[in-house]
C-alpha cells in the first residue's frame, strides 16, 4: 500500500502534460529550431515577383496587382465557399442514405419461473452480425428549408459583391500608391530645380564678391541656400523611395521587386466631373459594392428570421432500414440456433415541438435584432457613400483649380526671378530680391507637382466613391 501511495504521489509530482514545450524562463529568449527557420526560408524563396525589363504603367500595375494580391484571393475564396454554402442547403431536400453494420457477441442472464427452470434463470449467448441500410428523408416542414436555401443565395451574393468590392478597394490602393509616388517625383524634381537655381544664384552671388560690388555676407547666404537645397534633394529623395516601396508593398508582391515604373507627370489630368454633385451620390448609391452587399445581408437576415419562425411548425418525415441478420443464440449452453434472414421497416414521423425552454423563441428575437442590425447597416453605409462622395468630388474640383492657379504662379514666379537675377548680375538689384525669388520659385514649383498628384488621387478617390468598377484615369492617358 504504501509503495502504491508513494508512486501516485511521483505521478502527481510530475510536470503537467506539454509543459516542455514552453521557453524554459522568463529571462532569456526562446531559440527558434533550425527546422523552422527552414521553412520559412523555403517560402520566402517562392515569394512572387513580378517580370522586371519593362516600365509598368498604373493599369499594368493594377493588372499585376489583381494576379498577386493576397486580399483578391482571400474575396475570392470566400465567395466560392459561400457558393458551396448553398449546395449544403440544397441538399437537404434530399433523402439521406447510411450503411452501417453491428456485430458483436452477448451474454445475457435472464429471469425464468423456477417451474420451469429450477435455478430461476438463464444465461442467453448472442452472436449476431446485422448489416443494414437506412434511409431518412424530411417530407415537409412548412418553409423552414426554403428560408435557409434562400438565406444562402442571399449570402452567396453578398460574397460575391464583396469580392468585386475587393477588386475597386485594391485598385484604389494601387491608383493612390502610384500617384503618391507621382508627387514624391515631382517633389523631387522640384528639389533638383532649386538646388541648380540656388546654385544659379550661388555663382552670380560669387561673380559679384569677385567683383567687389557684393558683400560676404551675400555669398555665405548663397552657399547657406545651395547647402539647403541640396539637404531638400536628398530628404525628397528618401521620400521617393519610401513612396516607391509602399506602391510595391501595394501589389502583393516581394518589398525586393525592382521595377521601372512611369511617371504620373506624364498622364492628363483629370477632367472636371461632368455630373452634379447630387447626381453623383445617386450613382454612387445605386452601384457602390458596399450599398448592394448591404441590401444583400437584409435579405439574409430576413430569410434567416423566415427559418427561424418555421421551427414552431410541425415536420413530416420518412425512415426506413433494410438488414440482412446473420445470427446465433444459444441459451444455459444448448446447441446454438442460427438465423440468416432479411428485415426492414418503414416509417412515417410526425412531429411538433411543444416546450424547449425559449430556445425557439431567442432564437427567433435574435434573428430580428440581426435584421434590425442589417438595416442600420445599410443607412450607416449610404451615409458613408454620400459623404465619401461630396469629399472626393469637392477635393477634385479644388485640386484643378489649385493646378490652375498654381501654374500661373509657377510661370510668374520664373518670369520674376529670371528679372531679379539679371538686376543683380546687373548691379541693380539687391540679393535680397533675388533670394526672395528663388523662393518663390520653389514653392511654386513644388505647389506645381503636389497639386497635379492631388488632382489624380482625387480622380480616382471620386471613382471609387462612386463604385466604378475599373480605373478611369487610364482614358486620361497621353
Amino acid at each position: 500500500m504504501a509503495a502504491s501511495v508513494g508512486a501516485a504521489l511521483s505521478l502527481l509530482a510530475l510536470p503537467a502534460l506539454g509543459a516542455n514545450q514552453a521557453p524554459p524562463s522568463a529571462e532569456r529568449a526562446w531559440d527558434i529550431p533550425p527546422e523552422a527557420i527552414e521553412g520559412a526560408m523555403a517560402l520566402a524563396s517562392h515569394e512572387k515577383t513580378a517580370p522586371t525589363g519593362r516600365a509598368y504603367d498604373l493599369v499594368q500595375l493594377i493588372d499585376l496587382a489583381e494576379r498577386n494580391s493576397p486580399d483578391t484571393r482571400g474575396a475570392w475564396e470566400e465567395a466560392r465557399a459561400a457558393a458551396a454554402a448553398i449546395g449544403l442547403a440544397e441538399a437537404a431536400y434530399l433523402p439521406q442514405l447510411s450503411f452501417q453494420a453491428l456485430g458483436g457477441f452477448e451474454r445475457t442472464p435472464l429471469p425464468a419461473p423456477k417451474d420451469l427452470v429450477a435455478k430461476g434463470y438463464f444465461v442467453s449467448n448472442t452472436r449476431e452480425v446485422l448489416p443494414a441500410i437506412s434511409l431518412k428523408w424530411l417530407l415537409f416542414d412548412f418553409g423552414r428549408r426554403d428560408a435557409t436555401l434562400e438565406a444562402a443565395k442571399a449570402d452567396s451574393f453578398v460574397a460575391n459583391v464583396a469580392f468585386t468590392g475587393a477588386h475597386q478597394q485594391l485598385i484604389f490602393a494601387v491608383s493612390q500608391a502610384y500617384f503618391n509616388l507621382s508627387a514624391a517625383r515631382g517633389r523631387l524634381r522640384a528639389a533638383r530645380q532649386a538646388l541648380a537655381t540656388a546654385s544659379t544664384t550661388e555663382e552670380a552671388a560669387v561673380a559679384k564678391r569677385n567683383s567687389g560690388l557684393a558683400t560676404i555676407v551675400s555669398v555665405a547666404q548663397a552657399k547657406r541656400q545651395t547647402a539647403q537645397m541640396r539637404f531638400g534633394v536628398a530628404a525628397s529623395e528618401a521620400t521617393e523611395r519610401t513612396a516607391r516601396a509602399n506602391l510595391i508593398a501595394s501589389l502583393g508582391i516581394s518589398a525586393a521587386s525592382d521595377l521601372e515604373i512611369t511617371d504620373g507627370a506624364q498622364m492628363h489630368l483629370p477632367k472636371q466631373p461632368e455630373q452634379s454633385v447630387a447626381l453623383a451620390v445617386e450613382q454612387a448609391l445605386g452601384q457602390r459594392p458596399d450599398i448592394i452587399a448591404a441590401i444583400g445581408k437584409i435579405d439574409v437576415a430576413e430569410a434567416n428570421l423566415k427559418s427561424e419562425q418555421r421551427s414552431y411548425y410541425p415536420i413530416f418525415e420518412l425512415s426506413g432500414s433494410g438488414f440482412q441478420n446473420f445470427g446465433s443464440v444459444s441459451s444455459d449452453g444448448k446447441p446454438y440456433s442460427t438465423i440468416d434472414k432479411p428485415g426492414g421497416a418503414l416509417l412515417f414521423s410526425f412531429s411538433v415541438p411543444i416546450f424547449d425552454g425559449g430556445i425557439r423563441r431567442s432564437r427567433v428575437s435574435i434573428a430580428r435584432s440581426k435584421l434590425h442590425a442589417a438595416e442600420a447597416g445599410l443607412a450607416k453605409a449610404q451615409d458613408a457613400a454620400s459623404q465619401q462622395v461630396v469629399k472626393a468630388y469637392n477635393a477634385l474640383v479644388s485640386s484643378l483649380a489649385e493646378y490652375d492657379a498654381a501654374s500661373a504662379y509657377q510661370e510668374a514666379a520664373h518670369t520674376a526671378y529670371d528679372a531679379a537675377l539679371r538686376s543683380y548680375r546687373q548691379g541693380v538689384g539687391t540679393y535680397t530680391d533675388l533670394a526672395t525669388e528663388e523662393s518663390a520659385v520653389v514653392q511654386a514649383d513644388t505647389q506645381v507637382e503636389d497639386t497635379r498628384a492631388s488632382a489624380h488621387t482625387a480622380a480616382a478617390a471620386l471613382a471609387f466613391a462612386m463604385g466604378a468598377a475599373s480605373a478611369p484615369m487610364a482614358v486620361n492617358e497621353p
